[in-house]
């Protein structure tokens, strides 16, 4: 046996490192427990919102739930805020009945609750119309007329017939898409295990031809439609972490407020046998707030092209260069950048994450070019002219960006 040197992790870091990954609302929810739990703890009056400086009050997510003693929901909102929404199933009964008469109401009904959660039917229409006694032919209409009015797949018998809707509904034509709907009829089974060659075989296709048969429908396809039953629509009201704005003393430079440190003003009452564990926690707070301040501060000085003049000005930055100018280890900074959101001086709300990465402003120039339809332009004519916008990108770079973007290849586009 022999004395060592190592290095190990306290317990007082792990939990600086837990709470510094915490979203806003995430926050404040541990806040209330850590006030309820120590009576020594106690809030304190809120100081000005960043967020509206007091000249929107009745309309600003921070300050609303704060001034009418509302119970904050997901995002920060009170709950009286929140948008009378219609579940998926109810919507779609609503636009099924505009489009059906009074004497289908019962069956539109029934049909419409039939499906489950996915939005499926695990009966034919057959099998349905036995079980209402009514006409296979009527209970066929309707049940086109829900797979019109829902999004597409909704109201499918299986996996293949929802995959199959979702395709047509993309309106692709050509060899690859004849080859892809001889696919998802026949073979799915044997495409989920794999076996493609099999399927080539039995189709008379290349196995690359049925290899890029697969992407597509990973790529442009799922299992189940976008439907979520009865369930109520996850409304998600997102309350910025931070906010940057110009800064009034010095032209072309950004201040930095932290929305937390103003709302969450936090005191402990006397000393009592909770004031130690309070102020343990207040100095937790105290090193979020200011990881947080000192890591956007070195964001907005390296991208203010890009506060200014917009996304094409964005500058490559990564979180090891932060880490390295700021001194701090770079999983802190990926814990700080995590969730968190930032208001820009043009108003406008974007993930902190966003400003960094190596391809800086090149996917917004990329983007731009692939939404302003200029053809079925290639991955070569896209480096080209990713190239002149002073964007130098290799083909196969400009593929694999292309596709994390969402675009599909210019065959298929």
């Amino acid at each position: 046996m022999a004395p060592r040197l190592t290095l190990e992790v306290s317990p007082a870091l792990i939990a600086f490192g837990e709470m510094l990954m915490l979203p806003y609302a995430a926050l404040q929810s541990v806040v209330d427990d850590e006030l309820s739990a120590n009576t020594e703890l106690e809030r304190l009056e809120p100081g000005e919102c960043p967020v509206c400086r007091g000249a929107w009050l009745p309309r600003c997510p921070v300050c609303t739930a704060a001034s009418r003693g509302a119970a904050a929901t997901d995002g920060g909102y009170p709950a009286a805020d929140m948008p009378d929404v219609q579940s998926d199933c109810e919507a779609l009964r609503h636009a099924v009945r505009a489009e059906t008469g009074a004497a289908d109401a019962a069956i539109v009904d029934y049909l419409i609750g039939s499906l489950d959660q996915h939005g499926l039917f695990d009966r034919t229409c057959a099998q349905l119309a036995g079980d209402l006694g009514a006409a296979e032919r009527v209970v066929t209409r309707l049940v086109a007329v829900i797979r019109r009015c829902g999004p597409p797949g909704v109201g499918a018998s299986n996996i293949a017939e929802c995959l199959l809707l979702q395709f047509e509904a993309l309106h692709l034509e050509g060899d690859q898409a004849r080859l892809a709907r001889r696919v998802i009829t026949g073979h799915l089974p044997a495409l989920a295990r794999g076996h493609l060659s099999a399927i080539a075989t039995a189709l008379g296709a290349e196995r690359d031809e049925v290899r890029r048969v697969l992407d597509l429908i990973r790529r442009r396809l799922r299992p189940y439609p976008a439907f979520h039953g009865t369930a109520p629509p996850q409304t998600r009201y997102v309350v910025p972490d931070l906010v940057i704005r110009r800064h009034p003393e010095i032209p072309g430079a950004y201040a930095v407020d932290l929305v937390e440190a103003a709302t969450t003003r936090l005191g402990v009452r006397r000393d009592g046998p909770g004031a130690s564990q309070a102020r343990c926690f207040l100095a937790q707070l105290r090193d979020r707030w200011e990881t947080l301040r000192r890591i956007a501060e070195y964001v907005a000085e390296r991208q203010q092209a890009f506060l200014a003049d917009g996304a094409a000005r964005l500058r490559p930055l990564t979180r090891t260069e932060v880490a390295a100018a700021l001194d701090l280890h770079e999983s802190t900074v990926s814990r700080a950048v995590a969730d968190k959101y930032v208001l820009l001086p043009d108003r406008t709300m974007m993930p902190l994450a966003r400003f960094f990465g190596t391809a800086g402003g090149a996917d917004e120039e990329l983007r731009r070019l692939l939404a302003a339809g200029q053809g079925r332009l290639s991955d070569q004519q896209l480096a080209d002219l990713l190239r002149a916008a002073g964007h130098p990108m290799a083909r196969r770079t400009v593929a694999k960006h292309r596709a994390r973007l969402g675009y599909a290849s210019a065959a298929l586009r």
